[in-house]
């Protein structure tokens, strides 16, 4: 990231003159408060030829490229920004505000940002959003188009220049329903939260028909009056878009706008996500209605970030109605461009599946066997991606109003793409409801929410229970006493910026009464109060020492992709579960003592010493080369199992069995098979241990050293030096890796060597660390998450910063859920 002590500059480029550059220029440095350079150039010469170097850029130059369809048309495009992109500081891409850029030009220009590894400002769409005159201010004034240009880049450019954070303090809080109490018990509640150490609301996701109980009548007056109660008691808010909840006057209006499931079966008004997010009409309430939420955000200084709707596709995910349809035809002959390639693309000989016009090839509904594998892929794409363009339209409305933060709460149990998600907002947001007696299965959000936004690795914990979730048809038991007291402390030592329970006072009606609450309808102590009294109070002990520290990341990247995901949701041989494979395979290197960051395909590599690369069934070319660096630059990267074994199409590769992987590693003699339901065992120097799920079996040349054997002498895992780095290949894993002398033995000997603390201490199952560190210190935030007692070894004297206690190396035990912030001088 660029740092504001330094002079910048900020080249513009594109087929034609800029008018809006001093605007531009004028209205960063206000919002910076920093000088900068802004300049412009054009993209031809006097031939019309395509400029193919630019030495006037130089270090500290951010160049935003504006591509409109003149210049998609070039074919040098492509090599162009790849050239330029290798010699600027930050290239960005971004869409011109002109009227003719079209779709496929939108695709064609996503396309080359995720190819180079570059970020997209969609500013064609902003401004097509605030042009309409249904959504916009004042419909009778015109829109000062290269004012709201101007507007739109500052609040995205600043996030690339700025080093600073999105929020300067801490925040700890729950969900509150000013809808469901009386004003007098919603006072009371505040009022309430205030005195426990809360200083941090969440309120709206769910408030649609209050707002807007007839269409188009607008009564926003239950948010203000919350507004204003929270800020005469100091309470910050995170504000939400109401879209998961349309009104019962829309379905009524509009019966076609709700969700169609695989066998036909209508989803009927209630619950929630009832409408699907492709149908214009609900989309038009729904940008109208997020305009003028969005307004209060503006209005209201307390409140300090805006939340897109409510955890998409929670309770919904395909959707198979008229609009779905519709643009999914629309969807396939922009991406696939003729019907000859998509044929080919998916292998439509097979089964006599080939489709003569795009209008012709069927949405994934009830067929007697199984889709092709392709198009379930492709279709299941179509609905992540445009659900994603659902939520960046909700973006731009929002910023069309207000530069508070934008979030959202998503989770690992729904099907989204959410790094693209993600590109679009300022900061992340997420759910979890994790077991207390599976504690990698929280840290696993702690490490891969803090590292799905580029340049921003703070976050949002939005909701999870005081105890325990819950509903009407799946009671839980409540957490220990403790738990939830070492999810906060590894929580804010991760990096979160706000814990927030979900919710503050139970509802007396609904489905989710059994669900903890941090007070009861009556408003008595809920279960789990106690523990969250004190960690009202464990915050305010542990915010000085957080604020005079950074959060320093691990040198292990772990790979996780929800591309993948989509993939094992289709190709899953009947036990394959992608959550419950990363889960295990994270966990049991979390259990070790060791700690990851929680990377994505278009992560920046270059911070890692070792990198882990599981389950990654496609791998792209361009992630290929970038693992290549990787290696070539001295990294040890583990792939496997499973990596490479399948196309972009999620079919099976022809030319190797490992695709571009087995061809870069120089494997052969591939097979793949399952040892789920068999005896099979494979060996690791002394340790032999079962196998389960599949196993890919290969051939090497001279320079691998087999590191797993199969039964029959088989190599299922192999090592070897490449450049100046090294590679394993695993071809599969131990059955209960929790459990495997293998795992064990492979892992002390591959992995654990990369742990940054080594030195420092050495902890195992049941604790959890993080890194931060000052200008003179380091400071291991250590917890046992566990409800027994852990011990550790300290290799070196340290004190605990909350106790003031001097500790001595040796073996110190940590009592369940207790913590220690142990401090080491650097010198050490």
């Amino acid at each position: 990231m660029l740092r504001k002590n330094v002079l910048m500059k900020i080249l513009l480029l594109s087929s034609m003159q800029i008018s809006w550059k001093e605007a531009l220029k004028s209205t960063i440095e206000a919002e910076i408060k920093q000088s900068i350079e802004v300049d412009e150039k054009l993209c031809f010469d006097e031939k019309n030829n395509i400029f193919l170097s630019d030495n006037s850029i130089g270090n500290n130059t951010i160049v935003l490229l504006l591509l409109d369809s003149q210049l998609l048309e070039n074919q040098n495009l492509s090599a162009w920004i790849e050239n330029l992109n290798k010699r600027s500081q930050k290239l960005i891409l971004a869409s011109s505000a002109e009227s003719d850029f079209t779709a496929k030009d939108r695709v064609k220009t996503q396309k080359i940002a995720k190819t180079n590894g570059l970020a997209f400002y969609d500013v064609n769409r902003y401004i097509s959003l605030a042009t309409d005159s249904f959504y916009s201010r004042d419909a009778k004034n015109q829109l000062d188009i290269p004012t709201e240009i101007v507007r739109f880049l500052t609040l995205r450019l600043t996030d690339v220049i700025s080093s600073d954070d999105l929020f300067n303090q801490y925040y700890y809080g729950a969900c509150m329903y000013p809808e469901v109490w009386s004003q007098e018990v919603f006072e009371e509640d505040v009022k309430h939260m205030r005195s426990i150490g809360m200083n941090f609301a969440r309120i709206g996701e769910f408030i649609w028909s209050d707002i807007e109980p007839e269409e188009g009548h607008f009564d926003l007056s239950i948010i203000e009056t919350a507004l204003k109660i929270y800020q005469d008691n100091q309470i910050s808010v995170c504000l939400c878009i109401p879209t998961p909840t349309p009104p019962r006057w829309l379905t009524v209006k509009h019966p076609e706008s709700k969700i169609v499931n695989l066998d036909g079966t209508i989803m009927e008004h209630g619950s929630r996500q009832h409408a699907c997010t492709n149908n214009p009409d609900y989309q038009k309430y729904a940008y109208r209605m997020t305009r003028q939420v969005s307004k209060l955000a503006e209005k209201y200084d307390n409140v300090v970030a805006v939340q897109l709707d409510n955890e998409f596709k929670c309770h919904v995910d395909l959707c198979y109605c008229d609009s779905c349809r519709n643009l999914w035809i629309d969807y396939l002959k922009v991406h696939y461009e003729s019907i000859e390639k998509l044929n080919a693309s998916w292998g439509t000989a097979v089964w006599s599946e080939r489709y003569d016009r795009f209008e012709d090839v069927v949405l994934p509904t009830t067929t007697p066997f199984l889709h092709n594998s392709s198009l379930m892929n492709a279709f299941r794409k179509f609905t992540a991606e445009s659900l994603n363009d659902f939520a960046h339209n909700l973006t731009h409305l929002v910023r069309l109003e207000t530069k508070k933060a934008v979030t959202h709460n998503t989770a690992f149990g729904f099907n989204l793409l959410n790094d693209e998600l993600f590109e679009d907002l300022d900061i992340a947001g997420f759910d979890t409801y994790a077991p207390y007696s599976d504690y990698p299965a929280f840290t696993l959000n702690l490490d891969r929410w803090r590292n799905v936004r580029p340049n921003r690795n703070e976050f949002l914990l939005l909701e999870t229970s005081t105890s325990h979730a819950g509903h009407i048809e799946n009671y839980i038991s409540p957490a220990p006493e403790g738990w939830i007291t070492a999810e906060l402390f590894t929580g804010f030592a991760g990096n979160l910026k706000a814990f927030t329970y979900w919710h503050f006072r139970n509802h007396a009606y609904g489905v989710e009464q059994p669900h903890s609450t941090v007070v009861t309808t009556s408003g008595e102590p809920g279960v789990g109060y106690d523990d969250v009294v004190k960690n009202g109070q464990l915050l305010k002990e542990m915010t000085p020492f957080l604020d005079e520290s950074r959060y320093q990341p691990a040198k292990i990247g772990f790979m996780y992709s929800d591309h993948a995901k989509r993939f094992y949701n289709i190709d899953h041989g009947g036990f394959y579960n992608h959550r419950g494979l990363v889960t295990e395979y994270y966990g049991s290197l979390i259990r070790k003592g060791i700690n990851l960051e929680v990377i994505h395909e278009t992560s920046s590599y270059e911070d890692f010493d070792l990198m882990i690369v599981p389950f990654i069934r496609w791998v792209s070319p361009e992630m290929l080369v970038k693992l290549q660096s990787f290696v070539e630059t001295g990294g040890k990267l583990i792939l496997g199992p499973m990596t490479g074994d399948r196309t972009e199409e999620l079919a099976w590769p022809v030319n190797n069995g490992l695709g571009i992987v087995g061809e870069w590693l120089q494997l052969d003699q591939i097979k793949q098979y399952s040892v789920q339901k068999i005896d099979f065992h494979a060996s690791y120097k002394e340790e032999v241990n079962p196998f389960a799920g599949l196993v890919t079996r290969f051939n090497t040349n001279d320079n691998w050293t087999v590191l797993f054997e199969g039964q029959n002498q088989d190599i299922i895992a192999a090592k070897r030096k490449m450049d100046k780095g090294e590679v394993i290949y695993l071809g599969g894993l131990p059955r209960l890796l929790n459990e495997s002398s293998l795992w064990d033995r492979f892992v002390d000997e591959e992995i654990l060597v990369f742990e940054t603390d080594r030195q420092l201490l050495r902890i195992g199952d049941g604790l959890k660390k993080y890194r931060r560190e000052t200008e003179n210190s380091i400071q291991i935030y250590l917890c046992n998450m566990s409800n027994e007692t852990k011990e550790y070894s300290l290799h070196k004297a340290s004190h605990d910063l909350l106790t003031g206690a001097e500790l001595t190396a040796g073996q110190v035990s940590l009592q369940a859920y207790e913590y220690q912030i142990l401090e080491f001088e650097k010198s050490l």
